[in-house]
């Protein structure tokens, strides 16, 4: 309380001052000369659209792709049951009927896992693509990845 006492002078004088003294005028804006004048010629830019809905379409599609990655992540570990039922022998011996082995149903796990890994960088990278050909050629890519993740299971296609 005594601080302010001592410099309550102080600032009605500064009040005080600011009241007597004239408003500054406004400064007057110069002449837009520098504006009018150009170098070179008007390069004009492609407009960007950005559109939230196509970003969040593309965010609900990386978290699909990222619970089947889980998914698949759990079966690159066969149970102990799958190797005795699906051994290599019994598989070979079962393979007229269509029947695939434990350690080759690992195996198309994992080659799963790397491709859906490989289809979440794509749309990373297709949220923000550089041209137009660069975004075509990302959805092509993503296609062809959907396509062969689609004919792992197959046994006819891989043939």
């Amino acid at each position: 309380m005594n601080r302010l006492l001592r410099h309550y002078p102080t600032v009605l004088f500064a009040a005080g001052a600011a009241l007597l003294l004239p408003a500054a005028e406004p400064a007057k804006p110069e002449p837009a000369k520098a504006a009018t004048e150009t170098v070179g010629p008007t390069v004009i830019l492609p407009t960007v659209t950005v559109q939230e809905r196509r970003v969040k379409q593309i965010d609900n599609e990386i978290k699909k792709v990222e619970k089947q990655i889980a998914r698949e992540k759990k079966k690159l570990k066969s149970t102990d049951l799958d190797k005795s039922l699906n051994s290599d022998k019994v598989a070979n011996a079962a393979a007229l009927f269509g029947g695939n082995s434990a350690s080759h149903m690992v195996a198309v796990a994992a080659s799963r896992v790397n491709l859906l890994e490989s289809e979440r960088n794509l749309l990373e990278r297709l949220k923000f693509p550089r041209t137009e050909e660069d975004q075509a050629l990302i959805e092509k890519e993503l296609e062809n990845l959907r396509t062969t993740r689609r004919n792992l299971d197959d046994a006819a296609k891989q043939r």
